[in-house]
């Protein structure tokens, strides 16, 4: 889809930090992250909400999201555990309408930060060529540590 900024990314048009990609799915580094290494697990084929993707393609994308949650624990970063959230629909804050699930590690004790975050996080677009390099980086070291099938 031409304005769809995942479709843009997937067809190689704008830049995404990637840690694994698929005949079916990739999984990005999100560019306003909530915590550092907030991944994305986007398929390849656009679709807008949950409900469009067949039964393979919905577990392939979870399946996608535990392995990343395997590459951050590997990769040695500092997480307790992971928030895995789906925003399906306008109403329910999905800000780009191509399904994406959120990989978000947690170290404990970081609610208030994250809550501020999450509600800010758009707002900073100072810095991106810095914050692209880190991310860059960052995805180079979870692709180290992505399991394997």
């Amino acid at each position: 889809m031409a304005d769809c900024v995942f479709c843009a990314i997937l067809e190689g048009r704008d830049p995404a930090s990637v840690v694994y990609r698929d005949e079916r799915a990739v999984v990005i580094l999100d560019l306003f992250p909530v915590r550092e290494a907030h991944c994305l697990v986007i398929p390849v084929a656009h679709h807008p909400l949950l409900e469009h993707l067949d039964a393979d393609l919905s577990a392939h994308l979870f399946e996608l999201a535990r392995r990343t949650i395997r590459a951050h624990k590997r990769a040695g970063l500092d997480v307790k555990a992971h928030n895995v959230v789906v925003n399906d629909g306008r109403e329910a804050n999905q800000h780009v309408p191509h399904v994406h699930l959120h990989v978000i590690p947690r170290r404990g004790g970081d609610t208030l930060a994250t809550a501020f975050t999450w509600g800010t996080r758009m707002m900073n677009l100072f810095g991106l060529a810095k914050r692209r390099r880190r991310l860059d980086r960052l995805a180079g070291l979870l692709a180290e540590h992505f399991p394997k099938p």
